[in-house]
This record gives structure tokens, sequence and C-alpha cells, in this order.
């Protein structure tokens, strides 16, 4: 089993900006789910907040739910982290 897959900044711009299916909330799911990666929440909490900031509120009861999970600080860093990606892969 893959433990962490690596997506490019170019995919991730391209899942943000034309929607394709392999969506960032996808991502979150594959994470949350472990379907063929390892399961593991807080990437699944950065991927769901990388969809929120690209407008997607489908995710927002994943993302409080998650929240009551994690620490706030946690919750904080890997917002951070999120925000980073989706800021970084605009400017790609």
């Amino acid at each position: 089993m893959n433990t962490h897959a690596k997506v490019s900044l170019s995919d991730i711009r391209t899942m943000i900006l034309f929607g394709f299916p392999l969506s960032t909330e996808e991502c979150g799911h594959l994470y949350y789910d472990g379907d063929g990666l390892t399961k593991n929440i807080e990437e699944a909490y950065v991927w769901y907040r990388v969809a929120q900031c690209s407008g997607n509120h489908k995710v927002d009861s994943l993302v409080n739910y998650l929240d009551s999970k994690l620490t706030t600080s946690k919750c904080l860093k890997l917002s951070s982290r999120a925000k980073h990606i989706y800021t970084r892969a605009l400017r790609h």
C-alpha cells in the first residue's frame, strides 16, 4: 500500500481551476477512507481545507467533524499548510 501519494502543484492547480474528477475533495476522501493510501485524518483534513479554499463548501461538515477530532493547534497548523498548498498551486 502506498503511504503517501505525490501530487504536483500543476496537478493541484488543474484540480482547483478546472474541477477534474480527481478533485481536492476526492484527495481528502482517499486519505480519510484509506482507499489506496494509508488512512490519515490529518492529510484528509489538509485536502478538505484546500477544497474549501477553492470554494467547495460541501466539505464543511467533514472539516467541522475533523476539527473535533484534532487539537486546535494541529488544526491551525494543518489549515496553514492547506492555504500554502492552495496559494502555491495558483502561482505555479
